[in-house]
């Protein structure tokens, strides 16, 4: 495991120390990410909150490969929710504008890590720039199958829920047809597996309206960490905290 990682981490390092404690057979397949923070970072800092943003930006990217490169399977990022709308408009435009450079500067991740992108969530209200950069980047990797990163853009769990009912109902499905598989089905995560591991940075102990249908035997992980800093060396400490744990999922 550390060859994959020696041009990342340096020799004796505390890096060094926990990846030599990973089992690459009980990595999780699935993990998910609400990124909280960036704000009060950049507040202890002096610095704008955008500033925040940029650096929890760098951290996503981090991250991102950090997991192609252990195996993990499948990222889910919640970068934007539907409460985030909230925010001064000064504020969501620049994160509006931010989005839109990283799709443009991170062409080359996907393509280097042979990364399947995809986006979860209403983006109909998202600005028509972003929107297209968003499904181009979709189709130029939508042959990749070594990895796939979900960026949860405009997505509140409640209001996907809602969706799949309102689907389900126009389709004049009967209540008899009705289950798990085909309400999984109407889900902007439809043929995702569920997260196995659920982390949220910053200290908050909260879901946030994210993936509630989707984390319900899932690991969760509270850390202390503003997201800017959570970096190679918590995620390691996450993925080894995750393998110590007994997931009985409902049985003995």
């Amino acid at each position: 495991m550390y060859n994959k990682f020696k041009d990342f981490i340096k020799e004796g390092s505390e890096e060094e120390f926990l990846i030599k404690k990973i089992d690459e057979k009980k990595l999780p397949t699935h993990i998910a990410i609400i990124m909280d923070g960036n704000g009060r970072w950049a507040k202890q800092k002096n610095l704008k909150r955008i500033d925040g943003h940029k650096r929890g930006a760098e951290s996503a990217r981090l991250i991102s490969e950090c997991s192609s490169r252990l195996g993990i399977k499948y990222l889910t990022l919640f970068a934007f929710s539907t409460e985030n709308w909230k925010r001064p408009i000064k504020e969501v435009n620049s994160l509006m504008r931010m989005l839109y450079d990283n799709l443009v500067l991170e062409k080359k991740l996907l393509k280097d890590n042979e990364i399947k992108f995809k986006v979860l969530g209403d983006i109909k209200r998202l600005p028509k720039k972003l929107k297209e950069k968003l499904m181009e980047t979709e189709e130029f990797s939508k042959d990749y199958s070594n990895m796939q990163i979900n960026i949860a853009l405009n997505y509140g769990s409640r209001m996907e829920i809602i969706q799949a009912i309102k689907k389900i109902v126009d389709l004049n499905i009967s209540s008899s047809s009705i289950n798990e598989k085909l309400f999984e089905k109407y889900l902007y995560t439809y043929k995702i597996p569920d997260p196995d591991l659920l982390i949220r940075t910053s200290g908050e102990l909260r879901i946030s309206n994210f993936l509630l249908y989707q984390i319900a035997y899932s690991e969760l992980y509270f850390t202390e960490v503003f997201w800017p800093d959570f970096g190679i060396k918590e995620f390691f400490k996450v993925i080894i905290g995750f393998q110590s744990r007994k997931r009985r999922l409902g049985g003995l």
